[in-house]
């Protein structure tokens, strides 16, 4: 049963020229409704600053469960969804990066924390506690997201071989094929997992599953063959199949899980990546 009481998130969008690589700063306004949920894939990767409790996560298929870093960590891109169990007292600032926005800003071969959780310190050294000390002590969230701005914004030095794929990833967040633009095909791959995390096919097939995802209104009624057509999938089989892989569920049991937090929590339901575990 979702905690009624429970907030939800606010969120930030950092102007340019770090929005080009940062797509939203997020932090919690409260306890989580649920305490154990589903996290879906997204193209995207993510680093968590940690003031509050510590976080568990784990892999889809059981296979690992990770203690995660009290003091902040860093999400690869993870192509098949994980669980969190929430704490009870969460107090973090979450950044969430465009496609190959965290190589610009970090510098590290993305694909090598595919489907991980890296604890910060192991990337910024010292500066993750530098930083976890100065947005402690900034006054609320909003001078939180102020600072955590100006800090990121002066880290903005890797962004030479961002730039090389930077057309091709917009190419694929609009739904439009890859040009290889002078770079032979297996230059391109190793970019694209070295910069986004994934190869561009994969990064497709995430961003249109997500596209998928966004575009359910759990308030009305659902075609999923109109749903499959609308997002160019071969047939009916393929979606079914494409939906099961990433998410876990069919599509119509994930509509009735969305509809089930949809009726407990509203404000929760426009996380359209966050599923509850219970019932499971």
């Amino acid at each position: 049963m979702a905690d009624n009481g429970a907030m939800s998130f606010q969120v930030y969008t950092p102007a340019y020229p770090l929005h080009r690589y940062v797509r939203y700063f997020y932090s919690p306004t409260g306890r989580m409704p649920y305490r154990e949920e589903k996290v879906l894939p997204s193209p995207q990767t993510d680093l968590k600053i940690n003031f509050g409790g510590g976080f568990v996560a784990r892999r889809a298929d059981g296979t690992g469960t990770f203690a995660v870093d009290h003091k902040g960590w860093f999400m690869g891109v993870w192509d098949q969804y994980h669980t969190v169990v929430w704490p009870d007292d969460p107090d973090f600032i979450g950044v969430t990066f465009w496609p190959g926005g965290a190589h610009a800003l970090m510098g590290i071969d993305i694909n090598a924390v595919h489907n991980q959780f890296v604890p910060l310190d192991a990337i910024w050294g010292s500066f993750t506690e530098e930083l976890r000390e100065r947005l402690y002590a900034a006054p609320g969230f909003h001078a939180r997201f102020m600072l955590l701005e100006r800090l990121l914004t002066a880290r903005i030095d890797r962004t030479a071989k961002f730039e090389k794929i930077a057309p091709a990833l917009r190419a694929l967040q609009s739904g439009q094929a890859v040009a290889e633009r002078g770079f032979s095909h297996k230059h391109m791959i190793s970019l694209f997992n070295s910069v986004a995390g994934v190869p561009p096919k994969r990064l497709a097939r995430l961003y249109r599953i997500q596209e998928v995802i966004d575009a359910v209104d759990q308030a009305r009624p659902i075609s999923w063959t109109a749903v499959a057509q609308d997002f160019l999938f071969a047939d009916q089989a393929h979606f079914n199949k494409e939906f099961k892989f990433f998410t876990g569920h069919t599509p119509r049991d994930y509509l009735k899980r969305r509809r089930r937090v949809f009726t407990e929590t509203p404000e929760h339901a426009v996380h359209t990546r966050l599923l509850p575990m219970a019932g499971d």
